[in-house]
């Protein structure tokens, strides 16, 4: 199994390392952001069971020791056991390193098992990744420091503030940025009060839970006459019973999503947690109405322009269904969502706030 993949955009540029878990479509944006004044290389960890990680953590200290001298800068995306190797190798040769706080790596959430402080040896090197750090980059203020109120069973409070006690790293909340022109909505038909939500991991119990799924699945149960979709099963067949109204489908390829959101009525956010909600921010560019949870940076994202689930409570589920439902302003709610993102969360906006802290720790 390979750790590293080394991409270099061009030679002639200072070399920033880019630590993460494995490339997604967010971490591609990075690495293009970067790539406009930097030699991006980048190493992945990807974790297959904790008998994996020493073969890991000693092919990332051969990456680091091939590059940390020439490099200019580590990038770590996420805090946790991928992220202590290259602080440390930041620090013994004095090159600044950011770390992009993203979600599980802020929180806990005993109830579900879910979150890095919530597992004690994690909790130890996610906080010392957090104060060894040069800066920290939170994709959300919920990150940081932040009342929680959706449900009783876990903290009243959530954040690295609140997990890492005495944390003194100085940070800079940086929103994530998207794509805009790829995600629009174009004449599609949508089907009425049809509800789509996705979520990895579904073969889960606590995945389910802290992505809300049991939710959904309650949601179709009192509204047996609309249609539900879930994507992301790893198998064509979950192993968790849903009523009859609801389909399951395996991920598809993220370019493919546009013409799904298009097809419903309605976008579903409705975790436990969430560190900033990208499925839901490319829902609302496509004009999908947004339903979400009082957790994490869901109501952020939403703002006014969408229905929020205050409680995790069935009947207030129900009443906040229907009055998306019922409610008038369909249309302009469409719109709304979408200009929202547009204005507020776009690659530029995300790459002007990089480049700015990168500017005060790179001389």
């Amino acid at each position: 199994m390979l750790l590293a993949k080394e991409k270099s955009y061009e030679v002639l540029k200072p070399t920033v390392l880019y630590i993460c878990h494995s490339t997604t479509s967010f971490t591609k944006i990075d690495t293009l952001i970067l790539s406009k004044k930097f030699n991006v290389i980048i190493s992945e960890f990807r974790i297959k069971g904790a008998l994996s990680m020493p073969l890991l953590w000693l092919k990332q200290i051969v990456f680091l020791w091939k590059h940390i001298k020439k490099s200019r800068l580590v990038f770590c995306m996420f805090a946790g056991y991928h992220s202590i190797i290259p602080v440390i190798f930041a620090r013994l040769f004095n090159k600044p390193c950011i770390i992009v706080a993203g979600g599980i790596d802020a929180v806990s959430f005993p109830s579900v098992n879910y979150g890095n402080f919530n597992k004690f040896l994690l909790s130890k090197f996610t906080a010392l990744s957090f104060k060894w750090c040069s800066h920290i980059a939170p994709i959300s203020d919920y990150l940081v420091d932040s009342a929680y109120t959706y449900q009783d069973n876990d903290f009243k409070q959530q954040g690295f503030l609140f997990h890492v006690k005495k944390l003194e790293t100085p940070y800079t909340v940086v929103y994530n940025g998207f794509e805009t022109k790829h995600w629009y909505a174009k004449n599609e038909v949508r089907v009425k009060n049809s509800f789509l939500t996705i979520a990895a991991n579904l073969e889960s119990e606590s995945r389910r839970k802290i992505k809300g799924i049991d939710m959904v699945i309650e949601a179709a149960k009192l509204f047996p006459e609309h249609t539900f979709t879930i994507i992301g099963s790893n198998n064509q067949h979950s192993n968790f019973e849903v009523p009859a109204n609801v389909t399951i489908i395996p991920f598809v390829a993220h370019h493919e999503l546009r013409s799904i959101y298009c097809k419903h009525d309605f976008y579903l956010q409705l975790s436990m947690s969430e560190g900033f909600g990208n499925t839901l921010a490319e829902a609302m560019l496509c004009e999908c109405i947004p339903i979400g949870a009082n957790a994490g940076a869901i109501p952020f994202i939403i703002g006014d322009n969408g229905f929020i689930l205050k409680r995790k409570d069935k009947d207030e589920l129900k009443s906040v269904f229907l009055q998306a439902m019922d409610s008038n302003k369909k249309e302009q709610i469409r719109t709304l969502a979408r200009k929202s993102i547009i204005e507020r969360f776009t690659i530029e906006k995300r790459g002007e706030a990089l480049y700015k802290i990168i500017n005060t720790l790179v001389k």
